[in-house]
């Protein structure tokens, strides 16, 4: 169990225990029994006092009712049973404290000694006499219970102050009589009491455990009535607020905020707030009440708690030690059955052997004597055919001689492809020299052309500045010296750009003639490169579904293995105690079912012993061990899943850019073909742009000479600034024609450059191949000698063979005879050969069955292996990350607030009295604060 969880356990169970008795069935109003002096209205000094302070003695009867049905208490035995009345104004300041007190005469004595401080003491409910010494007081009860009262100025141990507001800004009560608008009320309690209590050695200082529950009779014309800390009861004739405070308790138990939810509140304070016309407030009135006197008191037992926590600590050490064991014992296990498995195999191979060479063995028999057979049964074929041998040796001899001259030819040829190709191997720096050439070019091309861009851009950029000058002349002619200077400016840019342009076209003329003589060299290249992107393409593919398949392949692993927890029906039972809502242990769950099982551990125990388990504690130790791997699993599987998820975008345009690499590696080289001839005419094109854009230099040169001589002559340039102007107008008509050409001619100098370069990549694949042919050739030819030499041998030996044929024809008789001997022979073989093959077959068939079991039975303990481990490791992380946070947790958090709350429990038993009490008795003591009413007649009626 976790500590946040441990924590609100114990503050649920013992916190609330305190304050709820008192304070949270004020919310669900379940009565109360009330004192009798109070409830019997037979205190007439207390009742008239209180009259006297609010405008309505029946809203205050009503008031007091309502608080008291607003608390239930528990029994209550004290021997003095006192309640204390502050009348107060309607700030909460007390004017007056009228103390009521009720001795119990349980035994029905004639006599009972009290102690008191009180002034003014009087018998409230009858004619008994008292006499007192110092305080000291005797009473003649004649066996019935007294009440009496009398008046104090001691400061009670509970204190409130009451803070008006009217939209927004504090007001005095007097003042918001009558008043409307927003209406805030707010009641602070301060808690005046510390006690210092002993609790297991420790020494805590507390405050008594007082809870303050006000109630407010709200007049008519309040509406949207909201509540901190309380609630309100609205009807058609009154609303009634209450609201209620623990002050104090919080410091007791060294509790902040923010260790509080909405399930436990220890409020301070209550605020009201409304919507009121001509504001009235009968009646007020607070109830503060020891909360010890109304629950148990028992005191905290925290013994089974450590028991447990204890029995914790040693099970997990046994499970860490025991788990350690079972995988030592595995590894022995899986040792000793490699060692068995490696020794079958040696015999399962010498098994297989012996089958195959019997089955060998016995198909040779059958075919020796099957062949023998057809041997003697042809004995007079034998001798033909001895004279065909012989013959066919001669003619192999002659053959032989043939092949020897036919293999000297072929030889010399396989020499001179080899020296043809070795010329080959030496030229690829020629062909690697041409695709750097045409690489080159292709790069000065498109520098040339981004050149020519920019100079046209120049070019058209001065042409606007002096169509600008020029018709800003023509309007003005009396700013014609400002144009002319504009104009100047323009030309010398003009001239700029255009010399720049020049330049370009030069670097494009010349980039283009080196390009042409390179694409035929390109075209090889591209063969090799659209080869090479198709397999890039396959292989991206391949990978993509298998990362694609991964998460799911791993997620049925996970499964698989929790089907071992199905088997124990782990989902129903889980399911049953609410922890998942499937009946199987899956990927989906198993992480919330080992939490569970961790959390509801003496849940699943006692689900287990009620299912009849023989072993409740073992089987639930192996479900959690299960469920832990199971989400130790889930771990794995959820970082490959996300891991998949986030690299889907990255494989997919892998995949994308591979299939454009493949298809951009088949257009380039269906489009080398077309590249030449585009190269011819780039190269003619850019030398007309050179030859245009030289006239163009020499053409701005001109003009910007005319322009300083324009601005030398502006008396006679005024009449021609017309003429200039239409001329201008149209030189700028084909700015955009310009430039959209050279922004063009850059573009596919650009791709040409890319296409160019990505031949210069494949180039050394090409190269590659030409060696391997090289080097194929060249083992080729180191083994000619060796065919030559063999072929020499082989017409040796068919010479040879062809005098041994005719030696074999002189045999031919003593074989016959010899042959008949083996046929008789190789019958009596066969004869046992199905016995062999099926004693051999059994043989194998046995073996394969014990090396099969032997396999699956390393396999189990390799599992278990490796299992074990995992358990072990897991047992370790469990005990080093689970158990002893939680001993931790317990022993240096839980303990100390405990002893706390024993120290708030043990002061609020103490304090018994507000008065006094007499040696040996029990007292039990409560407030009523009573607050002048707010009325919005005359103050004549408050």
């Amino acid at each position: 169990m976790k500590l946040p969880e441990l924590k609100e356990k114990l503050r649920s169970k013992y916190i609330v225990r305190v304050v709820a008795g008192v304070l949270t069935i004020a919310l669900v109003g379940t009565g109360i029994g009330a004192t009798a002096v109070f409830a019997e209205k037979d205190s007439t000094a207390v009742t008239a006092e209180a009259d006297s302070t609010t405008g309505s003695s029946k809203d205050a009867d009503d008031m007091a009712d309502k608080l008291m049905d607003s608390v239930s208490l528990k029994d209550n035995d004290a021997d003095k049973d006192e309640s204390v009345y502050l009348i107060s104004d309607a700030n909460g300041n007390v004017n007056k404290t009228i103390v009521v007190d009720h001795l119990k005469n349980k035994d029905k004595k004639d006599t009972l000694e009290d102690a008191s401080y009180l002034s003014d003491i009087e018998n409230v409910k009858g004619k008994e006499k008292f006499t007192q010494s110092g305080d000291k007081l005797t009473w003649q009860a004649g066996g019935k219970d007294i009440y009496y009262q009398g008046t104090a100025t001691e400061e009670p141990p509970v204190t409130q102050k009451v803070t008006y507001y009217l939209d927004g800004k504090e007001i005095s009560p007097e003042d918001l009589a009558g008043k409307s608008g927003k209406v805030k009320i707010r009641f602070d309690y301060t808690n005046t009491t510390s006690y210092t209590e002993t609790v297991n050695g420790e020494k805590q200082t507390v405050s008594v455990p007082f809870a303050a529950i006000t109630g407010l009779v709200l007049g008519d014309g309040f509406e949207n009535i909201e509540v901190t800390n309380g609630k309100a009861e609205v009807s058609d004739s009154s609303s009634v607020v209450l609201g209620y405070a623990l002050p104090g308790l919080k410091d007791s138990l060294g509790i902040k905020d923010k260790d509080l939810d909405g399930d436990v509140n220890i409020p301070e304070y209550m605020e009201m707030t409304a919507d009121v016309e001509n504001f009235s407030m009968p009646a007020a009135m607070t109830f503060v009440v020891n909360a010890s006197d109304y629950v148990s008191t028992d005191g905290i037992d925290t013994s089974d708690l450590d028991d447990m926590i204890n029995d914790l600590k040693d099970a997990s050490t046994q499970l860490q030690d025991g788990s350690k064991t079972l995988a030592e014992g595995t590894d022995t296990l899986a040792d000793g059955l490699s060692t068995l498995q490696s020794k079958l195999g040696t015999f399962a191979s010498g098994v297989g052997t012996l089958q195959s060479g019997l089955k060998t063995y016995t198909d040779g028999v059958s075919t020796l004597s099957g062949g023998l057979n057809t041997l003697g049964n042809s004995t007079g074929a034998l001798v033909s055919g001895a004279d065909k041998l012989n013959s066919g040796a001669g003619q192999l001899a002659s053959g032989s001689a043939t092949l020897k001259d036919g293999l000297k030819t072929y030889t010399d040829g396989a020499s001179t492809l080899n020296g043809g190709l070795n010329t080959l191997g030496n030229s690829t720096g020629a062909l690697v020299d041409g695709a750097d050439k045409l690489n080159s070019g292709a790069g000065q091309l498109a520098s040339g052309s981004a050149t020519l861009k920019d100079g046209v851009k120049s070019y058209t950029d001065g042409a606007s500045q002096l169509n600008t000058g020029l018709n800003q002349l023509n309007d003005n002619t009396g700013s014609l010296a400002t144009g002319v200077t504009s104009l100047n400016d323009g030309a010398k840019t003009l001239s700029d750009g255009i010399n720049a342009a020049n330049k370009g076209a030069a670097g494009v003329s010349a980039g283009a003639a080196q390009l042409k003589t390179s694409i035929d060299t390109a075209k090889t290249g591209a063969d090799s490169l659209a080869a090479g992107a198709k397999q890039v393409d396959e292989g991206v593919g391949q990978l993509t579904q298998s990362l694609s398949d991964m998460p799911e392949t791993i997620k049925n692993n996970i499964n698989k293995s929790l089907e071992q927890l199905n088997e124990l029906n782990v989902g129903k039972l889980f399911k049953t105690l609410g922890y998942i809502n499937t009946d199987k242990i899956t990927v989906d769950n198993v992480s919330a079912a080992a939490d569970a099982a961790v959390n509801h551990a003496g849940d699943i125990i006692d689900a287990l012993t009620n299912m009849q388990n023989q072993n409740p504690s073992a089987t639930y130790n192996q479900i959690l061990v299960g469920l832990f791997q199971g989400k130790g699993a889930v771990s794995v599987y959820s970082a490959v899943n996300q891991s998949v998820t986030d690299s889907a975008s990255t494989v997919q345009a892998l995949k994308d850019g591979s299939a454009k690499v493949s298809d951009g590696a088949s257009s380039l080289d269906a489009g080398l073909g077309q590249l030449s001839d585009g190269a011819s005419e780039l190269s003619s094109g850019a030398s007309d742009l050179a030859k245009g854009t030289t006239q163009l230099a020499t053409g701005a040169t001109e003009l910007q000479t005319g322009t300083q001589s324009l601005a030398d002559k502006l008396p006679e340039l005024t009449k021609g600034i017309t003429s200039l102007v239409n001329g201008s107008n149209e030189l700028v008509k084909n700015n955009d024609t310009l430039n959209v050409g050279a922004t063009a001619l850059n573009a596919g100098a650009s791709q040409l450059s890319a296409g160019t370069q990505s031949l210069m990549n494949s180039v050394p694949t090409l190269t590659s191949g030409i060696k391997q042919l090289v080097d194929g050739s060249n083992t080729l030819v180191a083994n000619n000698d060796t065919l030559n030499a063999g072929a020499t041998a082989l017409n040796a030996g068919a010479s040879q063979l062809s005098a041994g044929t005719q030696s074999l024809m002189n045999s031919v008789p003593t074989l016959t005879s010899g042959i008949k001997q083996l046929v008789d022979g190789s019958n009596t073989l066969v004869a046992n050969n199905a016995q062999l093959n099926s004693g051999a077959s059994q043989l194998a068939d046995g073996t394969n069955q014990i090396v099969s079991g032997v396999d699956q039975l390393t396999t189990g303990s390799k599992t278990l292996s490796e299992g074990a481990h995992t358990l072990a490791d897991g047992m370790v992380q469990f005990n080093e990350e689970g158990i002893n946070k939680i001993l931790d947790a317990y022993n240096g958090d839980l303990k100390p607030f405990t002893d706390k709350l024993q120290a708030v429990i043990d002061a609020g038993e103490e304090y018994q009295t507000y008065s006094a009490i007499a040696d040996g008795q029990t007292g039990s003591v409560k407030f009523i604060y009573k607050l002048a009413s707010i009325d919005a007649k005359a103050d004549s009626d408050k």
